[in-house]
């Protein structure tokens, strides 16, 4: 079983997508005009940009797994030593996007101030939760390399 094996796991994946890019614009935006309709719009490429991210999130989980072994600690080691630091780039692009529509330039990967380096934090944490469906689907097993296909 896949995670395409699993329709609620994108629904709450564009949920939380839709409202984390939410509180980015009023951080990023403020002033900015039909933030909601923008943040769907945001969540959207969010949930496609992840798509995308999934393939070397894969490939290097596997790799990972491959080397520390399976199970619950390893595949909860390769967790988080694969899909944080990537889901920090995922975040820090969104970041950049979001912080487009303003007249300074942004410094994309550390971001310009710590609350902009919070917002990226919650992205991750939001991100980790929202795969609690998935791996509620999976029967608790934690998506790492060879479990996701």
């Amino acid at each position: 079983m896949g995670a395409l094996d699993s329709p609620l796991y994108f629904v709450v994946k564009l949920i939380a997508y839709c409202v984390w890019c939410y509180v980015g614009l009023r951080l990023f935006q403020s002033e900015a005009k039909l933030l909601p309709a923008k943040a769907v719009g945001f969540g959207i490429l969010r949930l496609f940009m992840g798509f995308f991210f999934g393939i070397l999130i894969y490939l290097l989980s596997s790799a990972l797994i491959t080397h520390i072994g399976a199970g619950l600690p390893e595949n909860t080691i390769t967790y988080i030593a694969v899909y944080v630091p990537i889901r920090w780039i995922e975040w820090s692009i969104m970041a950049a996007i979001l912080y487009r529509g303003t007249t300074r330039p942004y410094p994309w990967f550390l971001g310009e101030k710590s609350h902009d380096r919070y917002w990226r934090l919650g992205g991750i944490a939001i991100s980790c939760l929202a795969d609690i469906p998935l791996i509620a689907a999976l029967g608790g097993i934690i998506p790492t390399g060879r479990f996701m296909c």
